[in-house]
């Protein structure tokens, strides 16, 4: 991780953006600031993506100039190169707590207070089907995290991620992960692929960790085919 190696070993980072050799910045409680870490030029910057991208078994180079991909500790790298990112390479980096909040946590924390807790925990028990709304980084993953925990401990979960970053707290969980297309441009596995075909893994719970796309559809309509109790993560401003 080169000049970032400090920044990813500090627990209170949440997340670590780079913009440019001079220009790093790194989310502290909810909270960006700019810290002095630097590179020696752009050259620097591009060679650390390289490395982290190669240690997700991935690459990037002009041909491929964006990639979106999970590092070996769970956390989710995106990288972009020149000539999509216009003043040089950019980094930003999202991580993950090594104990993962569980709902008690979340109550403790405040996130959620003790009379919506337990209306969230009585819709959860009762197979509603839930959607989790909200911008980035509002602690949608989080919640939704530690919903499973909530999961009876015979129920088969199948989770569907793009970048596989939910800690299922549930014990009986198959996680599916989407695949991008190859250097050639084959062989990608999208999220709504993988939805069709966890409807033929005898799932208790669907739970998607973003509906962005043609999965909404297959979504809806394993809710209303059996599949009750799913759960799912959608950027929104609102319900």
């Amino acid at each position: 991780a080169g000049p970032l190696a400090p920044l990813l070993m500090d627990p209170r980072i949440g997340e670590v953006v780079v913009n440019g050799p001079t220009d790093v910045w790194v989310e502290v409680d909810g909270r960006l600031r700019p810290v002095e870490t630097r590179f020696r030029d752009s050259t620097d910057v591009r060679r650390t993506a390289v490395r982290l991208v190669a240690a997700c078994g991935r690459r990037i180079d002009d041909a491929t100039p964006l990639v979106d991909a999970r590092l070996p500790d769970g956390s989710r790298v995106n990288v972009v190169l020149p000539p999509i990112a216009v003043d040089g390479p950019l980094i930003t980096i999202r991580r993950f707590g090594a104990v993962p909040l569980d709902f008690a946590d979340l109550i403790e924390r405040g996130t959620l207070d003790p009379d919506l807790a337990r209306c969230v925990e009585e819709l959860v028990r009762a197979r509603r089907n839930l959607l989790i709304s909200g911008g980035t980084a509002t602690g949608k993953t989080t919640l939704l995290g530690a919903l499973t925990g909530l999961l009876d401990e015979g129920e088969r979960v199948v989770t569907v991620e793009d970048a596989a970053e939910l800690v299922v707290q549930a014990p009986h969980c198959a996680r599916l992960e989407a695949r991008p297309p190859n250097v050639e441009g084959r062989g990608a596995i999208d999220v709504r692929h993988l939805v069709r075909n966890a409807l033929r893994m005898r799932p208790d719970r669907l739970v998607i960790g973003e509906v962005r796309g043609g999965e909404a559809l297959d979504l809806l309509l394993a809710m209303n085919t059996g599949h009750d109790g799913s759960l799912a993560n959608i950027h929104a401003n609102g319900p």
